[in-house]
This record gives C-alpha cells, structure tokens and sequence, in this order.
C-alpha cells in the first residue's frame, strides 16, 4: 500500500512541475517575451519544416528584424494606447460606487505595475 502511495505523490509531483515549467513558457509567450517569443516562433517552424541549419539562421535573422519592426510600431501607438485605457478606466470609475472604487484603483495600480514590469523586461532583453 505505501509503495502505491509513493509511486501516486511522484506521480503528482511530476506532474506538477511539468505544469509550472510549461505554465512558464506559456506566461513568457502571452507577455510577448521577446526572447520567448522568438525561440517559440523558431522552433515550431523549424519542427514543422524540418530547417537545414542555414535555413535555421537566416530565419533567425527574419524574425528577429520582424521583431523590431513591431516594437518600433508598438512604441509609436503606445501614447494612443494608453489614452484609450485611461478614458476607458475613467468611465468604469464612474459607474462604481464608492465601496468598489478602491478595489477598482488597486486592480488598475496592481496592473499598471505589471505593465512596466513587463515594459522593463523587454527594454532590458531588447530581443
């Protein structure tokens, strides 16, 4: 009985740790990790196709160009962005009352440091 109890929790275990490996690469995906992203990009597509190790740098270089054009764009609307958000928040605040506002704020200041946290993250990677 208690190998069958210790064989289920390694079970579990690993389980678990597949999960929060992969729940990583999935959260360094969805934040548009620029690092992630690019590997996640490369490696799908050399999975899929199959790439001769030439073929495998030049599409490095292709997404890694893709990948700049597009921060370039996002910090061009960034401002446009952001006064949309903060319109948007306003007219939420509005339609609150005075007991949900608080919770409101801090929702809006826990996300809004998480936005430069992930801010941070790709001005420092810049990849």
């Amino acid at each position: 009985m208690s190998i069958i109890i210790v064989f289920v929790l390694g079970a579990f275990a690993g389980a678990l740790v597949a999960h929060k490996i992969y729940q990583h690469r999935v959260d360094g995906i969805m934040k548009g990790e620029p690092r992630t992203m690019k590997e996640f990009i490369v490696r799908r597509l050399d999975r899929k196709l199959h790439l001769d190790p030439n073929q495998l740098e030049q599409l490095r270089a292709i997404v890694e160009e893709t990948h700049a054009e597009m921060r370039k764009v996002r910090k061009q609307y960034r401002p446009q962005i952001e006064e949309i958000l903060a319109r948007s928040q306003e007219k939420i605040r509005a339609l609150l009352r005075s007991d949900q506002l608080e919770k409101y704020d801090k929702i809006i200041a826990e996300h809004k440091k998480k936005r430069e946290n992930d801010k941070n993250i790709m001005t420092d990677t810049k990849e």
